[in-house]
């Protein structure tokens, strides 16, 4: 992990909406057996003793639901709650204002992957003590991939061996996603990551071990996918 004293803040983004979940309430307030999706990421940083403090990015008008959520957690080390914006981008930069300056490293991780562990974070947080201006937890990608054109005719069969599906948390040194956001400007709104942002303004970004357990929740089937694997955890 980073060396020394420098410090590393986590900005949960947790401001979807989980249309596709077809749920009454944002889709990191939907229930992941006996708590929520939010409340699970949470609990993964709270208790990982190399983060210092986490934002965390939620619904406008969902703050005090989020701090109760804290509460119930008595998670400590949450610092702020913010409203986010009208893009997952917009949101990232919300949470990233609350970070103080004097913060090293940003871990940027997506509520809507509930299962993330430690030994995932740790790994993120070697390949950011190891020099890189960004790094993602990623899996080869198994299936092949085709590029297609807007009528569906296919453009080019993509090299799998170069391929890889990322996941989060991300991190960064703050000040190195500060200044991608700043010079993509209007831009970073089409960004679906952060590493992206990275990328384009020239930073150097490595991937490390992901963890297939560490998906996704967007649909009905992925929350009772991520049940079971929760469900196996347990026993």
């Amino acid at each position: 992990m980073p060396e020394g004293e420098l410090e590393v803040w986590s900005v949960i983004v947790a401001a979807g909406s989980g249309e596709r979940l077809d749920a009454d309430r944002p889709k990191a307030f939907v229930r992941l057996g006996n708590r929520t999706l939010v409340a699970a990421s949470l609990e993964a940083f709270e208790e990982h003793p190399g983060v210092s403090g986490v934002v965390c990015v939620v619904p406008e008008g969902w703050e005090d639901r989020l701090s109760a959520v804290v509460d119930d957690l008595a998670a400590g080390k949450v610092a702020a709650a913010v409203a986010g914006g009208s893009s997952r981008a917009e949101s990232v930069r919300r949470g990233l204002e609350l970070v103080p300056e004097g913060v090293a490293f940003v871990l940027v991780h997506d509520a809507a992957r509930p299962l993330v562990t430690t030994a995932v974070i740790d790994a993120v947080l070697i390949g950011l003590a190891e020099g890189a201006d960004g790094v993602v937890p990623s899996l080869a990608v198994t299936d092949t991939v085709k590029r297609v054109g807007g009528d569906g005719t296919v453009v080019e069969t993509l090299h799998r061996a170069d391929l890889r599906a990322a996941q989060t948390p991300q991190g960064f040194p703050a000040g190195v996603l500060r200044r991608a956001f700043a010079t993509a400007g209007a831009d970073a709104a089409v960004a679906t990551d952060c590493a992206s942002l990275v990328e384009r303004a020239g930073g150097r970004v490595i991937c490390v071990a992901g963890d297939p357990q560490n998906i996704k929740v967007t649909t009905r089937a992925d929350l009772h996918r991520a049940a079971e694997l929760l469900a196996d955890r347990a026993d």
